[in-house]
């Protein structure tokens, strides 16, 4: 599916990413302090479809439960070791529907990524504090299908 496509998906809009199931439930846009824009698009179960549009990425992630910490710059996690990829900061603009994110807020965000090119992203509210854990790799655009 183009990412124009997915730009306009209707709420509730039901897809499958790498054949994983993923019922568009919430959108979230971010401006980077840098004037850049990311979409994020959410499921009620916080996996995510993370959508930068300037570098026609696709990033599907699953939201972890458990909280993960970096240490010298890497995070081991089920064996594996994540190293500091990227960094950045952004404000919501805003968001919509089934979102765990909030319009006028701002959150900074780091990846972290295993040789094997799965990346780990550790997204911080700046207001409080609160930090979500996300596990999750790059998609194409066919693999992002619309069932119809």
């Amino acid at each position: 599916m183009k990412i124009d496509a997915l730009l306009t998906l209707e709420p509730d809009s039901e897809l499958t990413i790498s054949n994983e199931p993923f019922t568009y439930s919430g959108k979230a846009s971010v401006t980077l302090e840098g004037g850049d824009a990311l979409i994020w698009l959410f499921q009620a179960d916080g996996a995510m479809l993370a959508i930068s549009p300037s570098d026609e990425e696709l990033m599907f992630y699953r939201q972890l439960d458990e909280a993960l910490e970096p240490e010298n710059e890497t995070i081991g996690w089920q064996g594996k070791e994540y190293e500091f990829s990227y960094e950045d900061v952004g404000s919501v603009t805003d968001a919509e529907g089934d979102c765990p994110v909030d319009s006028d807020e701002r959150y900074g965000f780091s990846d972290y990524e295993s040789s094997g090119g799965e990346r780990i992203r550790l997204v911080r509210n700046d207001s409080t504090g609160d930090v979500m854990t996300f596990v999750g790799v790059v998609v194409g655009e066919e693999d992002v299908v619309l069932v119809e």
